[in-house]
């Protein structure tokens, strides 16, 4: 199971106040329910996006669900979804590395 990150940012023709919005996010909670991910976090935003949405999924396909889901109740609304990498694990990536070629030097 990997971690994901839906993005979104809602438009000037979005939910026409916060109330609107509830109402939204109260649909897709209930069909989120259904889609098989496991939600984490819900969190509103102060910058480019205006909530963040954690959660874990089985594969990508399930995970693209979610903003999809989003999307089909309310159609301006914009998403961008993100898979996370674990700290622990993204900083032995470096580690992990193979190449068989190595840059040559530049003469000064």
């Amino acid at each position: 199971m990997a971690t994901y990150v839906t993005l979104v940012r809602f438009t000037s023709k979005g939910p026409d106040s916060v109330t609107d919005f509830n109402t939204v996010w109260e649909r897709t909670a209930e069909t989120v329910g259904s889609i098989n991910v496991n939600i984490k976090g819900v969190y509103g935003l102060l910058g480019p996006y205006d909530m963040m949405i954690v959660y874990d999924a089985d594969d990508q396909k399930s995970a693209a669900r979610l903003p999809l889901s989003i999307a089909a109740i309310q159609d301006n609304i914009h998403t961008e979804t993100w898979t996370t990498v674990p700290l622990d694990e993204f900083v032995k990536l470096g580690q992990q590395l193979f190449c068989e070629w190595r840059p040559t030097p530049t003469a000064s």
